[in-house]
């Protein structure tokens, strides 16, 4: 590595960690103290939970600290007259391009990595730990059937997703069992849609009775049955959080089955597109500030008048970032354009801006 390039790097990374850091603790300490204002838990438990929550943090976070870190890196060389200089000494704009871009790569290649196994281990001990979802370790083993399964008062239930926004469970499977642990019936649904209580109302129902004696098993079927569930609403909520837990490539199965069975995956695949988006973020963000580098000789604006655009942009992304996350997992948008669309937006803003300066060469 050149001189030149570890000037580059060295005010870059510098600037990185420092946002990094600051962001960090603005957020944890938004949550600890909202944790604790909340009455509901004590300090070892929110304490905990923050420290299971630093992946997810880090998925927000990392993308505006590349953002931060070109900017005020950028800042600092033309405040002291020395991005001048390095152009001057032959060092070019496409270098200087390309390593913020390469920057901005080894970051999101590293955000990937947390993003899509260490926040889903991170979920899974706090699930487990904090006791927050009771059948998170039978759901995660199970899953890998491409089903989930969980073990009832007095029968074994299975299935193959949960539609949290219209309260529906798809291909449902009761195994109703005996004091002594004989199946004595099964319920088989296409699906089931929560009614109150614990009433649900089942749809292409197969109930098969008579099972745990030698004689014929007994078949009825009905295109419509109310039946009783022991499980709330919100347990299957709960257990449906768990698939969060997932890794990756475990995810991605899971999100095959659905798609084999005819079913909307699409808050899955808004989960497994952005363990990629996130990553690319980083790439865009960290060459976003990059375009000053076409005024070196024009010190830029102030460090408040940074500071100010740097909170209104981090703001502004975290808002537009979840906005289009909800619309995906909500079938509103595409999966495609609710983890890519942000950031293709400023891909062509970038490529647009070079291709009209023509100084890459």
């Amino acid at each position: 590595m050149s001189i030149l390039n570890r000037i580059i790097v060295k005010s870059w990374l510098l600037f990185f960690f420092s946002a990094t850091a600051v962001l960090m603790f603005v957020l944890s300490l938004g949550n600890l103290i909202g944790g604790l204002l909340s009455g509901k838990s004590d300090f070892t438990f929110v304490l905990y939970k923050l420290i299971y929550d630093t992946p997810i943090f880090m998925v927000k976070i990392v993308p505006v600290a590349c953002l931060i870190a070109s900017l005020f890196s950028l800042n600092q060389l033309k405040n002291r007259n020395e991005l001048t200089a390095i152009f001057a000494s032959g060092f070019s704009r496409r270098k200087f391009i390309f390593t913020l871009s390469f920057l901005g790569g080894i970051v999101g290649v590293a955000l990937f990595y947390i993003n899509a196994y260490v926040v889903p281990y991170a979920q899974y001990k706090s699930y487990s730990s904090l006791n927050q979802v009771g059948k998170s370790s039978i759901t995660r083993n199970a899953i890998n059937s491409g089903r989930i399964w969980f073990k009832g008062p007095n029968y074994f239930v299975s299935y193959v997703s949960f539609d949290s926004v219209r309260n529906r469970i798809n291909e449902l499977d009761l195994l109703y069992f005996d004091s002594s642990f004989k199946i004595t019936e099964e319920v088989k649904a296409k699906n089931a849609i929560y009614v109150d209580g614990k009433n649900w109302e089942l749809h292409n129902v197969t109930h098969i009775t008579n099972l745990e004696n030698p004689t014929f098993p007994a078949l009825k079927y009905y295109p419509a049955k109310n039946w009783n569930l022991e499980e709330s609403i919100q347990d299957f909520k709960k257990i449906n959080a768990d698939i969060a837990t997932l890794s990756i490539w475990k995810l991605y199965d899971y999100i095959q089955v659905l798609n084999s069975n005819g079913l909307n995956s699409n808050e899955y695949s808004v989960s497994f597109l952005d363990k990629f988006s996130s990553g690319f973020t980083c790439i865009i963000l960290s060459l976003l500030s990059a375009i000053a580098v076409f005024n070196p000789n024009r010190r830029n604006s102030s460090f408040g008048l940074n500071v100010s655009f740097v909170l209104g942009f981090t703001f502004l992304y975290w808002f537009i970032y979840s906005y289009f996350i909800t619309l995906g997992q909500t079938s509103k948008v595409h999966p495609i354009i609710a983890t890519f669309g942000v950031p293709s937006i400023f891909s062509l803003y970038l490529l647009f801006f070079f291709l009209y300066h023509r100084k890459l060469r």
